[in-house]
């Protein structure tokens, strides 16, 4: 079977609800400084050849992420979606769960934070490898490599990347920022009354406060019209729907022009020139501190032969 070298990191039926009269959606992309405009079928852009690929592994394996966790997280997300808009009051733990995974996974799963990963797990294994050559002349057999460096590569070529394509998977999975968003309120904002319509991009999610203060939401475009919400509190999102829609469609927009790196979509072509005055504004938000890669990086210093074989 054809292993899938395609990996959209915005799916491609969430950016074609944001399709135009024609089934296109605007690409609005950063090329070397400049906004260029290009017509896309939803499938043909917000992907990248071989994102989750494990490279090193055998090639029936090598599309693991995408095949079992990526693949089926989009198509959990998309009958999510459905019950959401048909304001389904009933959800099973599975159900909620699906739609929570996909709204972390707008964190994580975009080339930028792919390859941090990828480079921070690289670098640890480095490390650790390093650390191991110290006492690999005690336990090399007569036929084994030289060195534990090619000992290594010779029965674990892919260990590396195999471990970055996990901690990808748990950090969408996260035990942490999961049950937040699966406990808050959830209900669709219709922006229909808005001058402007509704942006997306690489970086979709607004987040205004700190998901740990009472009042604190999440906004997720779903739609030209339309933002998926999540708030702690009901009152939240009673007060957003008073609000001017065409300032909350303008302050979002914004947000999430701002905080996109490559890409942003829209139905038409009417706010290019609001996009290239705002792309790209805001610093991008931290997937791993200093700290957390030092930590590590320390530990993997003190890396065993034991700490090696229990992964």
């Amino acid at each position: 079977m054809e292993q899938p070298r395609k990996h959209h990191f915005n799916p491609a039926f969430y950016l074609g609800r944001f399709a135009g009269q024609d089934c296109d959606v605007r690409e609005m992309r950063l090329v070397r400084g400049k906004v260029v405009l290009k017509s896309k079928h939803p499938d043909a852009t917000g992907f990248k050849r071989d994102l989750y690929r494990i490279e090193g592994a055998p090639e029936e394996h090598s599309q693991h992420l995408e095949v079992h966790f990526m693949s089926p997280l989009d198509n959990g997300a998309a009958k999510a979606l459905e019950k959401i808009e048909a304001g389904g009051k009933v959800w099973s733990a599975d159900e909620r769960s699906e739609w929570v995974r996909f709204i972390i996974g707008f964190f994580f799963r975009h080339p930028g934070s792919v390859a941090l990963i990828k480079k921070h797990i690289a670098e640890v294994f480095d490390v650790a490898v390093e650390a191991l050559e110290r006492n690999y002349d005690e336990v090399r057999g007569p036929n084994d490599p030289a060195t534990f460096a090619q000992a290594f590569a010779k029965t674990s070529p892919a260990a590396a990347e195999i471990h970055a394509t996990d901690m990808l998977a748990e950090l969408i999975d996260n035990d942490r920022l999961g049950p937040t968003i699966f406990e808050m309120q959830w209900a669709v904002l219709d922006m229909k009354r808005s001058k402007f319509s509704v942006l997306t991009s690489d970086r979709p999610l607004y987040i205004p406060l700190p998901l740990g203060q009472p009042d604190a939401y999440i906004l997720l475009p779903i739609s030209p019209t339309k933002y998926f919400i999540a708030a702690r509190q009901r009152a939240t999102i009673e007060a957003l729907n008073k609000l001017d829609r065409t300032k909350v469609v303008r302050e979002v927009n914004t947000a999430i022009v701002q905080q996109a790196r490559e890409f942003v979509w829209g139905c038409d072509d009417s706010q290019k020139g609001f996009v290239e005055k705002h792309f790209a504004k805001l610093p991008e938000r931290e997937l791993l501190t200093e700290a957390q890669m030092k930590e590590a990086i320390d530990a993997a210093r003190g890396a065993t032969a034991k700490d090696f074989e229990d992964g």
